[in-house]
């Protein structure tokens, strides 16, 4: 188990490695597995791959970003991990009320940190890990984004090469990456299937089908070569397959 400790707070950041060190112990007597640590004091490092962690204890209240800020940014890079936050003199559970903000994934604890509280988060930690949505990372030119299956509209290979992937509420994301080796990363998403050498699309986001084309909910209209006439129902039969 991977966690990672965001907090500006040197004293706090300390204290919270102590009591997550226990915790690693005890854990250790109970199965044999180990807790690894890292510790952050800085959001621009902590934000390199929170997706590698399997809860992640925030607290940031110093700098031009604030935890919430943090918590956000979590959030929009798809992270679906517990993000525990560890409230001390900024109120997240007020901010999040008042954002709308309601993730399953967003749990809150109080400072000073107490070891009853901590031990029920590690043992909630523990049986979530390895149960959490898949993401597939997007390195994009200014951005990474870690997106879940029904976050991807269609991919398509653009006129330099790259690929443009169409995501929900508008957004593309451009890689750089070939797109066979590209779908050979999207296994873990079986509503995913190629329409011909140069696009994939998501079935779940299927509007309607006609002769040799297929238009997706965002309102584009794909070729779908006839080499790859079957695809689309194989990808639905997946999706059948893992229900």
């Amino acid at each position: 188990m991977h966690l990672a400790v965001c907090d500006d707070n040197i004293a706090d950041r300390k204290q919270t490695e102590r009591l997550l060190g226990r915790q690693s112990d005890r854990i250790f007597r109970e199965t044999g597995e180990r807790i690894y640590i890292d510790s952050y004091g800085n959001v621009e490092a902590f934000m390199q791959r929170p997706q590698m962690y399997h809860g992640l204890f925030v607290d940031m209240v110093s700098g031009e970003k604030n935890g919430f800020d943090v918590l956000k940014m979590l959030l929009a890079a798809g992270v679906v991990r517990p993000i525990i936050m560890c409230s001390s003199s900024v109120d997240y559970r007020k901010l999040a009320q008042e954002a709308g903000i309601n993730e399953d994934n967003i749990y809150y604890l109080d400072k000073p940190l107490k070891v009853a509280e901590l031990t029920e988060m590690i043992d909630i930690i523990k049986k979530l890990t390895g149960r959490a949505t898949p993401t597939l990372e997007l390195r994009g030119q200014n951005e990474t984004v870690y997106a879940k299956g029904d976050d991807i509209i269609f991919v398509q290979r653009n006129k330099r090469s790259e690929l443009d992937v169409h995501m929900t509420g508008g957004r593309i994301v451009t890689v750089i990456e070939d797109i066979i080796n590209f779908y050979d990363q999207c296994h873990i998403f079986p509503e995913l299937t190629p329409v011909n050498d140069n696009a994939i699309i998501n079935v779940r986001h299927i509007k309607g089908t006609s002769f040799g084309k297929v238009t997706m909910d965002s309102g584009d209209t794909l070729k779908v070569s006839f080499s790859y006439r079957n695809s689309i129902q194989e990808g639905r039969d997946r999706i059948a397959d893992k229900t």
